[in-house]
């Protein structure tokens, strides 16, 4: 009787298997889709147990002063929700609490350098799509500036995550959008995609699905990993020992922990092994991308970050 090997089951894998890293648009259609809603939801689920590590964490958190963190990053304003909270006594509270400590710990995951900043009240009034939008920080980030916010995702706990703060929260597959939900066409102001395009099969095609909601006159927000550290030997081999050699949830998390500069900092690795697909997108592909969907005004928003572990791109919608 014939068996069948694991190596003859497994799904091909493009970055092992056929030693692609950069996406090149000529490998669209090439690759099959996984089940993405579980490749991300043990993170979720991690974040809501507030596992250490997986909470309290730049790439994660939901809480006031977190998303304080996430406004000041988009905006350049900071304690919005403090002073909202607090007012004139949030000096006091300051001296009270554990300030600097608190700050310091918030450092965790490191932080972003956008530029320009959006007006503070560039959302207000607008309505928004936080596409993979995860535990929610981003999803509360705009709801604190005035906007009006639809997040999906794929994942249970992601869902179940944003829900705890936003009422209008779905299921969804962004592959979907294109073929199977009409109603999101062009229906959006802004729409932001952090973190998710390149984690998939299709990174072009997920890109045509997310840029296919907003309306004319609307901005995308996408972020991609860029060829840098993604492209490393530490990257390539620390998520090939991870998919190749480990099964089960147990020896995968205490892989992520082990190979973290601090246990504090597990998500942002785990989050690197995990998905099955972790392509890396050049500049200039992704502008293409941008104009071939009536995008103009292109711009890189972290221009200036030192060490550019992704790309932060906005385009203005004009058709």
């Amino acid at each position: 009787m014939m068996t069948v090997s694991a190596e003859q089951t497994r799904p091909v894998n493009p970055h092992f298997d056929h030693d692609r890293i950069v996406w090149r648009d000529e490998y669209s259609g090439q690759y099959q889709p996984v089940e993405y809603g579980e490749q991300f939801d043990d993170q979720w689920r991690l974040f809501l147990e507030r596992r250490v590590g997986f909470c309290r964490h730049t790439g994660v958190e939901t809480s006031d002063p977190y998303v304080d963190d996430r406004i000041f990053e988009l905006t350049g304003v900071k304690d919005l929700l403090a002073r909202r909270r607090y007012g004139l006594w949030l000096p006091m509270v300051r001296r009270l609490g554990r300030g600097r400590r608190d700050e310091q710990r918030r450092e965790v995951g490191g932080r972003l350098h956008l530029h320009p900043k959006f007006p503070v009240d560039h959302f207000q009034g607008k309505r928004c799509l936080d596409i993979g939008c995860g535990a929610g920080r981003w999803t509360r980030a705009l709801m604190a500036l005035g906007a009006t916010v639809k997040s999906v995702d794929v994942s249970r706990h992601a869902v179940r995550s944003t829900r705890r703060f936003n009422d209008d929260v779905e299921s969804l597959n962004l592959f979907d959008i294109l073929e199977r939900r009409p109603d999101l066409h062009g229906a959006f102001d802004f729409t932001l995609c952090w973190g998710v395009m390149m984690c998939t099969h299709d990174p072009k095609l997920a890109f045509m699905n997310v840029a296919r909601t907003v309306r004319p006159g609307g901005e995308l927000y996408a972020m991609v990993y860029a060829p840098t550290y993604h492209n490393s030997p530490f990257v390539l081999e620390s998520r090939r020992y991870y998919h190749r050699q480990l099964a089960s949830i147990e020896e995968r998390l205490r892989y992520a922990y082990e190979i973290a500069d601090r246990p504090e900092n597990a998500i942002n690795l785990f989050d690197m092994l995990n998905t099955f697909f972790n392509w890396t997108i050049e500049e200039d592909l992704i502008r293409e991308w941008y104009l071939a969907e009536g995008f103009t005004d292109v711009v890189m928003l972290n221009r200036d970050e030192p060490h550019k572990c992704a790309y932060h791109m906005l385009g203005k919608k004009t058709h």
